[in-house]
């Protein structure tokens, strides 16, 4: 809308100045440029418009479903607690805290065992207790199989899943487990995790 009034007094004053039939000619072609930039400027908002909103729905249809994000859960899970014989001290430390990032900051376990493992913990004891477990083992295998949904909402989830776990010591001693389990989930700050495993029968 200003343009458009500075173009207007231009042409009054352009008119006085160089005659009215010349400056005619350059106003009308002024007028077709500017017209044609509005167009174009449309169209172009247009375009921005419309490539938003597909982004927006690439990203929604792409997004991991809550379910889709508790299954990476238990594989991130099994992931952080294996090791094999050529690990570093390095990463060892770095796999704990990925282990404890994996928890609420709460967390209860129950096992029919006096295992240290069992009762209440923070994520960062529970962390600790893993690391000194870790340091310990020669190789460690979890896997985490028949994972079922028993319920889904908003900020909690529960699942069953049977656990494998393999534990091999400095000496060469091996331990194997396996354990039909409860598993509690809960979402916090966008992100699902573990806050209780009950462990049903071997």
């Amino acid at each position: 809308m200003l343009l458009q009034k500075l173009v207007h007094s231009i042409k009054l004053k352009g008119a006085e100045a160089i005659g009215r039939k010349e400056f005619s000619r350059f106003f009308d072609w002024m007028n077709l440029l500017l017209g044609n930039n509005q167009e174009m400027g449309k169209r172009m908002i247009g375009g921005i418009g419309i490539s938003a909103c597909l982004v927006l729905l690439a990203v929604w249809y792409t997004w991991p479903s809550d379910r889709e994000q508790i299954e990476d859960l238990f594989e991130e899970l099994c992931e952080v607690a294996s090791k094999t014989e050529d690990s570093s001290a390095i990463g060892d430390a770095m796999v704990v805290n990925d282990f404890k990032r994996l928890f609420t900051e709460k967390v209860k376990i129950s096992i029919r065992s006096k295992a240290r493992i069992a009762g209440d913990h923070t994520n960062q004891g529970l962390a600790q207790l893993y690391g000194r477990l870790r340091l310990a083992s020669r190789r460690m295998a979890l896997r985490a199989e028949r994972l079922q949904f028993l319920s889904v909402q908003e900020d909690q989830a529960r699942v069953s899943v049977q656990f494998f776990a393999s534990w091999t010591g400095k000496g060469g001693n091996t331990v194997d487990e396996s354990a039909h389990s409860d598993v509690a989930l809960r979402k916090i700050e966008g992100d699902w995790k573990l806050s209780q495993i009950d462990y049903l029968k071997k």
